[in-house]
Protein backbone atom coordinates (compact mmCIF):
# COMPACT_ATOMS: atom_id res chain seq x y z
CA UNK A 1 0.00 0.00 0.00
CA UNK A 2 1.44 3.27 -0.94
CA UNK A 3 2.55 5.44 2.10
CA UNK A 4 1.02 8.73 0.12
CA UNK A 5 -2.51 6.65 0.34
CA UNK A 6 -2.12 6.44 4.03
CA UNK A 7 -1.18 9.36 4.62
CA UNK A 8 -3.98 10.98 2.66
CA UNK A 9 -6.58 8.77 5.26
CA UNK A 10 -4.57 9.77 8.40
CA UNK A 11 -4.78 13.58 7.73
CA UNK A 12 -7.59 13.46 6.96
CA UNK A 13 -9.20 11.49 9.90
CA UNK A 14 -7.26 14.22 12.18
CA UNK A 15 -9.12 17.01 10.45
CA UNK A 16 -12.76 15.35 9.80
CA UNK A 17 -12.74 14.02 13.39
CA UNK A 18 -10.89 16.82 15.07
CA UNK A 19 -8.46 15.00 16.58
CA UNK A 20 -6.99 17.32 19.16
CA UNK A 21 -3.45 17.67 20.54
CA UNK A 22 -3.67 14.91 23.11
CA UNK A 23 -4.87 12.85 21.87
CA UNK A 24 -2.55 12.68 18.89
CA UNK A 25 0.05 12.55 21.10
CA UNK A 26 -0.32 8.65 21.19
CA UNK A 27 -1.44 8.50 17.90
CA UNK A 28 -0.34 6.25 15.04
CA UNK A 29 -1.82 4.45 11.99
CA UNK A 30 -2.59 1.47 14.01
CA UNK A 31 -4.11 2.67 17.51
CA UNK A 32 -7.98 2.14 17.15
CA UNK A 33 -9.96 5.17 17.02
CA UNK A 34 -13.23 4.31 18.22
CA UNK A 35 -14.19 3.34 21.84
CA UNK A 36 -14.45 -0.55 21.15
CA UNK A 37 -16.33 -1.45 24.56
CA UNK A 38 -13.31 -3.22 26.00
CA UNK A 39 -10.09 -2.40 27.52
CA UNK A 40 -7.86 -1.89 24.03
CA UNK A 41 -6.17 1.61 24.16
CA UNK A 42 -8.44 3.87 22.01
CA UNK A 43 -9.35 7.53 21.42
CA UNK A 44 -12.89 7.21 22.49
CA UNK A 45 -14.65 8.80 19.32
CA UNK A 46 -18.66 7.63 19.07
CA UNK A 47 -20.92 6.57 16.40
CA UNK A 48 -21.06 10.27 14.93
CA UNK A 49 -17.81 10.22 14.74
CA UNK A 50 -18.19 6.69 12.28
CA UNK A 51 -20.70 9.02 10.73
CA UNK A 52 -18.34 11.67 10.03
CA UNK A 53 -16.01 9.28 8.93
CA UNK A 54 -18.27 7.57 6.29
CA UNK A 55 -18.80 10.80 4.91
CA UNK A 56 -15.36 11.95 4.70
CA UNK A 57 -14.59 8.50 2.91
CA UNK A 58 -17.41 9.20 0.12
CA UNK A 59 -16.37 12.57 0.04
CA UNK A 60 -12.66 11.79 -0.66
CA UNK A 61 -13.22 8.52 -2.66
CA UNK A 62 -16.33 8.21 -3.74
CA UNK A 63 -17.23 5.46 -1.81
CA UNK A 64 -20.43 4.65 -0.01
CA UNK A 65 -19.49 2.49 2.70
CA UNK A 66 -22.21 -0.07 4.00
CA UNK A 67 -23.20 0.47 7.20
CA UNK A 68 -22.52 -3.10 8.44
CA UNK A 69 -18.96 -2.53 7.37
CA UNK A 70 -18.34 0.44 9.45
CA UNK A 71 -16.68 -1.22 12.06
CA UNK A 72 -14.24 -2.53 9.64
CA UNK A 73 -12.91 0.97 10.04
CA UNK A 74 -11.29 1.31 13.27
CA UNK A 75 -7.65 2.63 12.55
CA UNK A 76 -6.02 4.17 9.90
CA UNK A 77 -4.28 1.47 8.50
CA UNK A 78 -7.82 -1.10 8.52
CA UNK A 79 -9.11 2.03 6.63
CA UNK A 80 -6.45 2.35 4.03
CA UNK A 81 -6.70 -1.77 3.94
CA UNK A 82 -10.38 -1.56 3.81
CA UNK A 83 -10.38 0.54 0.94
CA UNK A 84 -7.55 -1.22 -0.80
CA UNK A 85 -9.94 -4.44 -0.64
CA UNK A 86 -12.55 -2.19 -2.50
CA UNK A 87 -10.53 -0.87 -5.34
CA UNK A 88 -9.37 2.24 -4.18
CA UNK A 89 -5.98 3.02 -3.31
CA UNK A 90 -4.92 6.41 -4.20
Amino acid sequence: MKEEFVAKIRENIISHLDIDDDMLAGFSDDTIIFNTGDDRPNLGLDSIDALELVTMIFELFGYDVPAEDVKKLYSVNAVAQYLSEHGINE
